[in-house]
């Protein structure tokens, strides 16, 4: 992601905020829905920054290969028309 694309996003929520959300949209189905995939997609992140930790130890392969995975499932790779 250029510098450009990146100025199109507000800054990354913390864990804290996004609880404080939840805390006043406790009612809302929506805000949870949201929230949810907030949290999967974090966990994903958690996942790429082990395997970037990984170097090119025999773990990174095993990790490569889940997260590689992983991300042919997201919907944002499966919406993209292929090259």
């Amino acid at each position: 992601m250029n510098s450009d694309s990146a100025m199109r996003f507000k800054r990354a929520l913390n864990k804290e905020e996004l609880t404080a959300i939840q805390a006043r949209s406790a009612d809302s189905h929506d805000v949870r829905t949201l929230l949810w995939e907030v949290a999967r997609l974090r966990a994903l992140a958690l996942r790429t920054h082990d395997y970037l930790r990984q170097g090119s130890s025999s773990t990174s392969l095993i990790l490569a290969d889940s997260l590689r995975t992983m991300l042919e499932a997201e919907p944002v790779i499966q919406e993209q028309p292929k090259l």
